[in-house]
């Protein structure tokens, strides 16, 4: 690998890794943060941010060793009704990177899929996410040509792109920041 897509794929791996929390008690401390998450895996690195007088502004970053880590406080969450650091319910997810476009710094369901092969069906969209992100897809709208511009007795083609809906915030933060996925010998961005 080149040094330069190394590097791309190290600031993936990175963005895995890292989650935002919000909702931190003002007295929360870096330490206490990092003794609470380090639960879930390895922590190596957190930040509660601060203003410039020192005080906190109630939220920070977190960033496990590994990607399953990650994973598995955002499963916790999930399925155990959410996170509490020194005393207060905070709220976990993953985070974007400031290079992301605006769109995915909102929480969305639906996403752009784009670079698909016109043999790329909904059904090979809907089973890539749900068996490799433990999602569920609602629905796989791939976008045709028109009708009318296609010869007669012709029907229309996919155009190599659609949207996509997850039932799931956490999994779709998850797909955008990785942005490239292979799929049906295509890549989705």
């Amino acid at each position: 690998m080149a040094p330069r897509d190394q590097q791309n794929g190290d600031k993936k791996e990175e963005a895995l890794r890292k989650l935002f929390v919000g909702g931190l008690s003002r007295e929360t401390t870096d330490d206490q943060m990092r003794e609470y998450f380090n639960g879930f895996g390895e922590v190596v690195d957190n930040i509660v941010i601060k203003d410039n007088g020192g005080n906190s502004k109630g939220f920070g970053f977190v960033t496990f060793a590994t990607k399953d880590s990650a994973d598995a406080c955002i499963r916790a969450k999930n399925d155990g009704g959410g996170h509490s650091v020194n005393g207060k319910v905070v709220e976990v997810k993953r985070a974007i990177p400031r290079d992301a476009e605006p769109d995915q710094r909102e929480k969305n369901t639906k996403m752009f899929v784009g670079g698909l092969n016109k043999s790329t069906t909904e059904q090979t969209i809907k089973d890539y996410f749900e068996q490799n992100f433990n999602c569920t897809v609602d629905s796989v709208d791939l976008i045709y040509e028109r009708k009318d511009t296609c010869a007669p007795g012709q029907e229309p083609r996919p155009r190599g792109f659609g949207f996509v809906t997850i039932n799931d915030f956490d999994a779709v933060d998850h797909i955008c920041v990785m942005r490239h996925h292979d799929t049906d010998l295509t890549e989705l961005s």
